[in-house]
């Protein structure tokens, strides 16, 4: 028998001592109570088993449990998806031999065309192929139709599928006698290449995965005894990694050097096409059929094997890996004590981590029940009638499904907004909600109205600007102006004014009463007797200005919508672009100051390459044309994230940092320099460029349901939660290394780190002190972080969490039911029923305790104002229950909301006015912890990974977010700075910084920054720092130092002969002594002169005109050339003591260089040149692409 990670257990067991405690780890009972005796691991791992359950396992050959471990330490779980592949399109004939060959020893098989159409991605691949010359003619009997054509693939030997009835269900394995398995290679054709011709959105298909990565076929062949032997029936599969797979495998097994030889001369290997396996090391893999005499008695079921070398390497240990396909199912049960433990524990309120609970933020109609359906149209409807508009809002956040339903007068709820005059905030608020729900403003009733023919001008107007008809008076102003401007004629009318400001300032009845009194006493006074013109109206002192600096029209919107109490900042629409105030700066800078002092101590300096301590970090480049191609942009900034995953997500080395360098690069990646810049736009950009990993709500984006098992990543498959937890370091990378990137990441998800690290902060000295991995006797791992410990049941769920405390010395927690204390002493922690548990070395916690909130009426404040950074509507919607919905409206709710009941029996729970605030409070829990619970966990475990909780005490709770996002806009203030510290500090070069005619060129761009808009500043600090937004700390955060290179050199001499050597970028001249002594010396006649600069000691040959670095022997060209005529650019030259450089005319287009922040311009005749210059490269390079 052998232990879960293939070890051999001691054949001879041994009799329990007295006193002792154990269980067994298969069976979970006392040994005591089975014999008393047990077997243990040979190994010395703490796996026992009872002497029962050893001669149960000896007699039915040997079981193997699953690995849950990240290749190359672990393989799987695999999930099965079916292709459309069938006997139609794959038989067993050789086309090279022109011969059938018998299906059980596989070999080369014929697959048609016609498969190849069955999907689009497949089609183009088709095509592909046949432009290359890769495709082959079937003959006709092969298909029983037509010559064909096709390609030939490897396959696998075949063997009976031997597996359990149940695994071959969960995997899909077709019913009926005499079933084989075997393993069908990808198509062995150069990947690199052909993939960049095919759509990546195409690739996501199992069809196409099982021709690159392979797949499973069962069939059963004919019985023909004379004729081929055909395939009778065929079922293909293709595999992906899932956390719920039914096929698992085993921890890595022992694998002999001579089973490598005996699959070599059997033609058995094969390359890895795999990235997942391929990064890993792997370069051949075989699979091993099941039964299979070469690895008899292992291979039960089958397995695959993996090959870490090439065949003409010597021989290593551990040079192959082989996985076995273990008998086990995904779903079963515990495996060890202390899920035992875990599944034991009673009286438990449902964790809110627990990813059993599917929450949305908004429910789904297809999944509620008719009777359920049907009650809440009647709700919603008769709510809209009796102008119960706060219930309606509530309801269309629960069910969006709800926007188009009619009642049995054809009426929707956006007629009855329309008849009633809904109007303020509100009204916008329930628009918006039926604009995104699908409602229609040209629905006819059953009179033949419309809600455009219901609704008064200022509904039209409202309605109008939510479908987005008519633009945003504050967005934009002159077209919003133009659009009210019916006649064209340049003026405004006071009928279409008044309504027309109504809706865009949103306010009630009151406050467009008040509007069209304003606007009728002043309007004459402001047009002056006539017609109201634009400059009129939106100029300086004009009547928007007027109107918006009225203290009376202030306060009177601040109070219309709400008589009875204020409602939060931060659930309205500017709560979330709130700015740090001076404290919160404070505390920022402290932040940024503690990141750098420990970059410091990893080696990290300011200007200088990367430490030896770094790790390499070489990825795909980015897509050169950036933007210009989104397509080509998404998919190469997708291959390398995959790269970057494959490499970093195993690595503890994030605090050392990573030198960036793209592949034909040959670059390396500095602080904060251009390559490790464009790397983090680029991986923001493949994240969160579209819905493929993350679900896209508003303008912001968050994690998958818990469902979500998997993700397609370029070209491999990987674990959902994996790919989370690699996001969350490195977005602590980001903010560790002050890299500012565009992140639309939601902000609830950087807020829950937060307030995960408070929660864990918060607790007692004597559990931090004991925080991180414990491993009792059982072996598996125990977590405590914070004042929880963390029991894992199984491997799909999150873990249970299990509250402990600390007092008299002692840890207190409850355990298999009963109240337990524990003394720690050393790396032990020893518990009162003797059970003894050892400290892991590994740092950290393996879980984090999820947020909490006080159960007082500030702590409900706090949940929602969290809430509302991730769902504002639904925020605002909760809030207006907790403080303004009437009882009448109130009894209408449940506790359940989205179909979910909230807690048990929640549908048949009326909510009353007592009860309200535990509603909106449980709401708020469903909709932050539970719906993509999974995938926050993730996030923030990775995210602790790099930045630990420690690091992130006291910090605002939106501390992350500014960090990451920065500031979005250069305003005059922060333009003004950036002058200051570019003239003359950061003029280039620094011997001409004081040049009068350098720092005018200089004043020259900021000058044209100043007269642009903010769209061209962006641009032009993303073209001259590789980011369009500015860090937290304003361009004084900026490193290195931006500089501004006037691409000029001083002056020539004013006499004599002229010396140039030619360098990199052009030709240079030598200084006027060393240009004297060479005249003299060639004047002369002499063939060399040998002559010194600072170290370096050099000859100028003067018959081949080549300059030789006695030190190092680099050769460089000489020319002389005579005083140039006295003109007109020799006498500016001589003017302005510099001239330009010979490769920079004054026509040539600025550039930027991102790795060391520098702008460089050229010299040009006047300020107007240099703004078209600038203008045409700032505008028109394409973002992504690496400028350094």
């Amino acid at each position: 028998m052998f232990c879960p990670s293939g070890h051999i257990l001691d054949a001879v067991g041994k009799k329990l001592r007295l006193f002792s405690h154990y269980s067994c780890d298969r069976c979970h009972e006392r040994v005591a109570d089975r014999g008393g005796r047990y077997h243990k691991c040979s190994h010395r791992c703490p796996y026992r088993v009872c002497s029962s359950c050893y001669a149960k396992a000896e007699a039915a050959h040997y079981v193997l449990e699953p690995c849950v471990s990240g290749f190359p330490q672990g393989l799987g779980p695999l999930s099965s998806h079916k292709t459309a592949l069938t006997s139609l399109s794959l038989q067993p004939f050789d086309v090279q031999c022109n011969a059938w060959v018998k299906p059980l020893l596989g070999g080369l098989w014929s697959m048609g065309s016609t498969f190849f159409k069955k999907t689009k991605g497949t089609h183009r691949l088709w095509n592909v192929l046949a432009e290359n010359g890769l495709t082959i003619s079937i003959p006709a009997d092969v298909f029983d139709q037509q010559p064909t054509n096709g390609v030939t693939v490897q396959v696998s030997l075949a063997a009976p599928v031997n597996l359990p009835e149940n695994i071959r269900r969960s995997i899909g394995v077709p019913d009926g006698p005499g079933m084989r398995i075997a393993w069908i290679y990808p198509l062995e054709v150069d990947w690199q290449l052909l993939l960049p011709a095919l759509d990546p959105g195409a690739l996501d298909t199992p069809e196409f995965s099982l021709l690159t990565i392979g797949g499973f076929i069962y069939f059963r062949e004919s019985s023909n005894e004379t004729g081929p032997q055909r395939i009778e029936k065929l079922s293909a599969m293709s595999v992906a990694f899932s956390a719920r797979g039914a096929l698992q495998f085993s921890t890595p097994q022992e694998w002999l050097p001579e089973w490598t030889h005996t699959l070599a001369q059997k033609g058995r290997w094969h390359p890895v096409t795999a990235q997942k396996f391929a990064a890993a090391g792997a370069k051949y893999m075989s699979w091993i059929r099941p039964e299979d005499p070469i690895v008899a008695p292992r291979g039960l079921h089958g397995g695959f094997v993996f090959l870490f070398r090439e065949f003409d390497e010597r021989e290593t240990k551990g040079d192959a890996l082989f996985f076995e396909v273990t008998a086990s199912a995904g779903s079963g049960g515990p495996s060890s004590t202390v899920q035992s433990m875990a599944a034991s524990l009673k009286a438990f309120p449902p964790r809110l981590m627990s990813s059993a609970f599917a929450f949305s933020l908004a429910g789904d109609a297809q999944n509620a029940s008719p009777r359920r359906w049907g009650r809440t149209v009647s709700r919603y409807l008769k709510a809209a009638r009796e102008s119960r508009w706060a219930l309606v809002g509530h309801l269309l956040g629960e069910w969006p499904q709800l926007a188009p339903e009619v009642d049995e007068d054809g009426k929707t709820v956006l007629h009855y907004c329309a008849e009633k005059g809904l109007v303020g905030r509100r009204a916008k608020d329930i628009l918006t909600a039926l604009y995104r729900g699908g409602a229609s403003l040209e629905v006819e009733d059953k009179g033949g109205r419309t809600p455009w023919d219901l609704g008064d001008k200022t509904f039209r107007a409202l309605s109008s600007q939510v479908w987005g008809h008519i633009p945003d008076l504050f967005q934009d102003p002159e077209v919003w102006f133009e659009f009210w401007d019916k006649s064209r004629n340049g003026f405004l009318e006071p009928e279409e004014l008044v309504p027309a400001l109504a809706a865009a300032y949103h306010t009630g009845e009151l406050g467009k009463q008040w509007i069209e009194t304003y606007v009728h006493a002043h309007y004459r006074e402001l047009a002056h007797g006539a017609l109201l013109n634009k400059e009129r109206m939106l100029g300086d002192g004009g009547l928007l200005h007027q109107l918006q600096s009225s203290e009376e029209f202030i306060a009177l919107r601040a109070n219309e919508d709400l008589p009875t109490a204020q409602m939060p900042a931060i659930f309205r629409e500017e709560g979330l672009g709130r700015k740090p105030v001076e404290f919160e700066k404070d505390m920022l800078a402290a932040f940024a100051a503690h990141m750098d002092e420990l970059r410091r101590q990893h080696g990290w300096l300011p200007n200088t390459p990367a430490p030896r301590t770094a790790k390499l970090l070489e990825v795909p480049a980015p897509f050169a044309g950036g933007s210009a191609d989104e397509s080509a942009r998404l998919q190469a900034a997708r291959e390398m994230l995959a790269w970057s995953f494959t490499k970093t997500s195993t690595s503890s080395q994030w605090q050392e940092g990573f030198q960036v360098a793209f592949k034909g690069g040959g670059e390396a990646g500095i602080d904060e320099g251009g390559l490790t810049k464009t790397w983090a736009q680029e991986i923001a950009h493949a994240l969160w460029a579209d819905d493929m990993f993350f679900d896209t709500k508003s303008s912001f984006a968050f994690f998958k349901p818990d469902d979500t098992n998997d993700f397609l990543l370029h070209c491999f498959h990987v674990k959902a939660e994996s790919l989370y937890r690699w996001t969350g370091k490195f977005l602590a990378y980001c903010a560790y290394f002050g890299l500012v990137l565009d992140c639309p990441l939601s902000p609830w998800a950087l807020r829950w780190v937060l307030r995960a690290a408070t929660r864990i902060n918060s607790a007692p000295p004597e559990l931090i002190a004991i925080a991180g991995d414990w491993q009792p006797p059982s072996g598996d791992v125990v977590s405590i972080a914070g004042e929880s410990l963390f029991i894992k049941a199984n491997e799909t769920d999150r873990p249970l969490e299990v509250p402990i405390t600390a007092r008299d010395g002692h840890i207190h927690a409850t355990l298999r039911g009963k109240e337990l204390h524990a003394v720690v002493q050393k790396d032990k922690m020893h518990w009162s029923d003797g059970t003894v548990w050892k400290k892991c070395a590994t740092k950290g916690s393996l879980y984090v305790a999820a947020p909490s909130w006080p159960n007082t009426a500030n702590g409900d404040d706090t949940m929602l104002e969290d809430l509302a950074t991730m769902d504002g509507p639904f925020a605002n919607s909760l809030w207006r229950v907790h403080h303004e919905m009437p009882a009448s409206d109130l009894q209408w709710l449940t506790f359940s909301y989205a179909g979910v009941e909230l807690v048990p029996g929640g549908e048949d729970i009326e909510v009353n006015d007592s009860n309200k605030s535990q509603y909106v409070r449980l709401c708020c829990q469903a909709a932050l912890l539970q719906g993509a619970s999974s995938g926050l966990q993730a996030f923030a475990e990775g995210f602790f990974e790099v930045l630990p909780p420690s690091m992130l005490q006291g910090l605002p709770i939106d501390a992350l977010r500014w960090q990451l996002l920065g500031e979005d806009q250069m305003t005059e203030e922060q333009l003004s700075l950036l002058e200051t510290l570019v003239i003359p500090e950061g003029l280039v070069p620094k011997h001409l910084s004081d040049n009068p005619t350098l720092c005018e060129t200089a004043r020259w761009v900021f000058r044209i920054a100043r007269n642009s808009d903010g769209k061209f500043r962006s641009r032009l600090l993303e073209f001259w720092t590789g980011s369009s937004r500015l860090p937290q700390g304003g361009v004084d955060a900026i490193a290195p130092r931006p500089r501004l290179q006037v691409m000029v050199q001083a002056a020539r001499p004013s006499q004599g002969a002229i010396w140039e050597i030619q360098l990199q970028d052009g030709w240079y001249f030598y200084d006027s002594g060393t240009a004297e002594a060479l005249t003299k010396a060639q004047d002369a006649g002499q063939s060399a002169v040998e002559f010194r600069v600072r170290d370096n000691r050099y000859v100028l040959n003067l018959q081949e005109m080549v300059q030789i670095n006695l030190r190092t022997g680099a050769r460089r060209a000489v020319r002389r050339r005579d005083p140039p005529d006295r003109d007109e650019e020799a006498a500016q030259e001589r003017a302005t003591g510099v001239r330009r450089i010979e490769t920079w005319p004054a026509t040539r287009l600025p550039e930027g260089h991102t790795c060391g922040n520098e702008l460089w311009v050229p010299l040009c005749h006047s300020e107007e040149e240099l703004s078209k210059l600038l203008h045409m490269a700032v505008m028109n390079f394409e973002a992504g692409f690496a400028l350094a």
